[in-house]
C-alpha cells in the first residue's frame, strides 16, 4: 500500500478547510463539570492571597503534582471571579494538571466557560485540548480544535501535529495518521524524529511492518533510537528475526548506539524462535559494551532455555543475574519452577521456590499450579495434595487448571474415587470442567475398569456445553478396549465416522490392539487395511500392534513380512518390531529365522527385550549347540547379561 493512499477525509479536509468548533459557548463532547462547592472558604487559604500571589500559588500546586480534581475545581471557580480576569498561562497550569489526572472531560467543560468569558487563548491551550481529544478518542473534536487553531492565525507546531498524529494511531487510524502527515509534508511541513517515532510505532502496533520500514528509509533523516528500536522490537515480535538483526546492524552503521531495550529485543525474538546460541552471543556483546543487562533481558534468556528443556543453563544464567545483584521477579521465578517441574527436577524447583519466599516475591496461582504439577508428575501426592490445600486457605481463587493437575495425579496413582470426588467438588464451586477434565477422568476410569462409569461421563459432556473431541473418543476407545467391550468400541468407532471428525492413526491403533487383544485377528486386520485405503499411513505403533498380533496368533511368518513391508513402505521398524517377532519365533521354536532376525537387529545397533533375553539364555541352557550362535551376537546378548 502507498504511504498515501490511506483515506482521511475528514482529516484532510480539517487542514483545508480550517473547520472550527461550532459554538465557542458549546462543549463538543456536552460534558458539562461538576458544580464546584464553595462554603466561601477557598483552598489552602487562597481567599487571604492578593491576585498575583494566588495566581502563584495554583501554578507551583501544579507544579508539584499534588493538586487532585476538587482542588483544580476550586481553584477554577476562583481564577474566573477575580478581576482583572488572570492571564491564560495559570489555566494552562490548571488544564495540564487535569490531563495528567485523566479528567479530560473537565478540561473541555473548563475550556467552554473560558471561551465564553472571551479569555485569550493561546497555542499550549490549544494544543492539550487537541491532547485531550485524542485521549478520549474523540478525534473529530481534536481536528475541530485544529480548525480553530488556524482561524485565530496561529501557527500549528510541532506539539500540535505529534498530538494529532498521536490520537489517529491510538484511534486505530494509523494509515489515515500518514495521510495526514503526507499533507502536512506537501505543505512543507518540518517533521521531527518525535512525529517519525509516532508513525512508526503505530504501524508496528497494527502489523504494517513492511510499510512501517518504507516510512523509516523515506524518513532516515529523522530516524533515531526510538524509531530503531520500534522497528527491531516488531520485527522480533512477529518472528522476522533476521530482518530484526540487519535493522541492528544498519543502525549501529550509522553511529547510533544500540541499548539494553534493543538487545532485549533482539534477545528475545531469538529466544522466541529456538536460536539460543545467537542469543547469547548478543547478550555476551551487550555486557562486552558495558550495557547491564535488565530483569526484562534475563527473563528471555532463561525463558528461552527453558522451553528447550535446558533447566542446567537456565539455572546458570537465573545464578549470574542474582550475582548481578538483580532481583527476579514472580515472572523469573515462575519460568524457572515450571521447567524443572517439567523436566522431573522437583527438589530443585522446591529450593527456588524457597529462595522466592525468603526474598519475598509472592507466589502467584501460576507458580502454584507449575508446582503443584511438579509433585503430581513425580508421584508426591501427599505433598501436591498439602499444596493444593494451601493455596485454597491463602484464598486464591483456584481453577481449572489446579483441578485438572490434581484430578490427574490422583489418576496416575489409581486413586480414582479420590479423583472423581475431587471433580464433584468442582461442579459444586461453580467450575466448568473442560475437555482435559474428562479426558483425565475418562482415560482413569478405563485404566481402572470403570467402564460404566467412564461411559457415563462421556456421555455427560454435552449438558456442560462440551462435545467430545477426537482424544475424548480415543480414550474412551482405550478404555473399551482395554476391558475387552470391543463391540461397543465398534460401535462408538462408527459414531465417531459420523461426527465431524475423522479417525486417525491413533484410533485405528487402539481398536486394533483391542481386536487382537480378544482374538479378532481378521477384523483387525480389515481395520489395518482400511487405514490405507482411507489415505492414511500407518506409523511404526501401528505395525508392532499388528506384528504383535500375528505373533501370539502363532503366525510369525506372516509378521515377518509385515515387517519387510513395513520397510518397504518407509516406515522404519524399532527394537520393538524386532523383538516382538524374534519372541514369536523362539515361542514356535523357529530358531534359524530367531537368529537371522536377531543378527539383523545386531546390525542395527538395537538390543533385544528383556523377554527375548531371558529366552535366548534358556535355549543355551538347556542346548549348548546354540552357544556357539549366540556367541557370534555379543553386541546384542552379552552386554544385556
Amino acid at each position: 500500500m502507498s504511504l498515501k493512499s490511506a483515506k482521511a477525509e475528514y482529516a484532510i479536509q480539517s487542514i483545508k478547510t480550517a473547520n472550527v468548533l461550532s459554538s465557542p459557548c458549546t462543549n463538543p463532547l456536552q460534558i458539562s463539570s461538576p458544580k464546584s462547592k464553595s462554603n466561601g472558604k477557598n483552598t489552602e487559604n487562597s481567599h487571604l492571597l492578593d491576585p498575583n500571589r494566588f495566581q502563584y500559588h495554583v501554578r507551583h500546586q501544579c507544579r508539584s503534582g499534588t493538586i487532585n480534581l476538587k482542588q483544580a475545581q476550586e481553584y477554577f471557580h476562583q481564577l474566573i471571579q477575580t478581576k482583572p480576569i488572570p492571564l491564560i498561562d495559570t489555566f494552562n497550569h490548571l488544564f495540564t494538571s487535569l490531563s495528567k489526572l485523566k479528567c479530560h472531560h473537565v478540561v473541555f467543560s473548563m475550556y467552554r466557560k473560558l471561551n465564553c468569558r472571551e479569555i485569550k487563548l493561546d497555542m499550549y491551550t490549544l494544543n492539550i485540548l487537541i491532547n485531550c481529544c485524542c485521549q478520549m478518542r474523540e478525534i473529530n473534536y481534536g481536528f475541530g480544535v485544529f480548525g480553530e487553531i488556524m482561524k485565530r492565525g496561529f501557527e500549528p507546531d510541532l506539539v500540535t501535529v505529534s498530538t494529532l498524529l498521536r490520537g489517529l494511531c491510538l484511534d486505530g487510524n494509523v494509515f489515515t495518521a500518514v495521510k495526514v502527515f503526507d499533507k502536512m509534508t506537501e505543505k512543507r511541513f518540518q517533521s521531527n524524529e518525535s512525529i517519525c517515532g509516532i508513525l512508526i510505532n503505530g504501524l508496528c502496533k497494527i502489523r504494517e511492518i513492511d510499510f512501517a520500514i518504507k516510512l523509516h528509509r523515506r524518513m532516515i533523516s529523522e530516524a533515531n533510537m526510538i524509531t530503531y528500536t520500534v522497528i527491531i522490537h516488531a520485527l522480533c515480535k512477529d518472528g522476522s528475526v533476521d530482518e530484526a538483526i540487519k535493522m541492528f546492524f544498519e543502525m549501529i552503521g550509522k553511529g547510533i548506539c544500540p541499548d539494553v531495550v534493543v538487545y532485549g529485543s533482539l534477545i528475545n525474538g531469538l529466544c522466541g524462535s529456538n536460536r539460543l546460541k545467537e542469543a547469547v552471543d548478543f547478550f555476551d556483546e551487550m555486557v562486552g559494551r558495558g550495557i547491564s543487562a535488565d530483569l526484562v533481558t534475563y527473563n528471555s534468556l532463561i525463558r528461552g532455555f527453558c522451553q528447550m528443556g535446558f533447566w542446567k543453563e537456565a539455572t546458570r544464567i537465573f545464578d549470574r543475574m542474582l550475582e548481578q545483584g538483580i532481583s527476579p521477579d514472580v515472572v523469573t521465578f515462575t519460568i524457572l519452577i515450571d521447567c524443572l517441574c517439567k523436566t522431573g527436577k522437583v527438589g530443585k524447583a522446591r529450593e527456588v521456590f524457597d529462595l522466592m519466599i525468603r526474598q519475598g516475591k509472592e507466589p502467584d496461582l501460576f507458580t502454584y499450579n507449575s508446582l503443584l504439577s511438579g509433585l503430581c508428575l513425580e508421584g508426591q501426592l501427599n505433598d501436591a495434595e498439602k499444596l493444593f490445600k494451601f493455596i485454597v486457605d491463602r484464598g486464591l481463587q483456584v481453577n481449572v487448571f489446579s483441578y485438572n493437575v490434581m484430578i490427574h495425579g490422583y489418576c496416575k496413582s489409581w486413586k480414582i474415587d479420590e479423583a472423581i470426588n475431587l471433580y464433584q467438588k468442582m461442579l459444586r464451586k461453580g467450575l466448568k470442567p473442560n475437555t482435559i477434565t474428562y479426558n483425565t477422568l475418562i482415560a482413569g476410569l478405563g485404566e481402572a475398569g470403570k467402564v460404566r462409569t467412564a461411559k457415563k461421563l462421556f456421555h455427560e459432556m454435552p449438558t456442560v456445553g462440551l462435545s467430545p473431541i477426537l482424544s475424548t473418543y480415543i480414550v474412551m476407545l482405550n478404555g473399551l478396549c482395554k476391558n475387552g467391550h470391543i463391540e461397543e468400541a465398534m460401535d462408538l468407532f462408527t459414531s465417531l465416522e459420523s461426527s465431524k471428525y475423522e479417525p486417525n492413526v491413533e484410533v485405528y491403533s487402539v481398536l486394533i490392539e483391542g481386536m487382537c487383544r480378544v482374538g479378532k485377528l481378521e477384523e483387525a486386520r480389515k481395520k489395518f487395511n482400511e487405514i490405507s485405503e482411507n489415505g492414511l499411513v500407518p506409523d511404526v505403533v501401528t505395525y508392532n500392534i499388528m506384528i504383535n498380533g500375528l505373533c501370539k496368533k502363532g503366525m510369525s511368518i506372516e509378521a515377518d513380512e509385515l515387517l519387510v513391508q513395513m520397510e518397504e513402505k518407509g516406515c522404519i521398524p524399532d527394537s520393538i518390531s524386532f523383538s516382538t517377532i524374534i519372541q514369536g519365533f523362539l515361542r514356535e521354536n523357529d530358531i534359524n529365522r530367531a537368529m537371522q532376525l536377531l543378527e539383523k537387529m545386531r546390525k542395527r545397533k538395537f538390543s533385544p527385550n528383556q523377554a527375548v533375553t531371558s529366552m535366548l539364555l534358556h535355549l543355551v541352557l538347556v542346548d549348548a549347540r546354540f552357544h556357539a550362535a549366540l556367541e557370534s551376537l555379543p553386541s546384542v546378548l552379552h552386554e544385556r547379561r
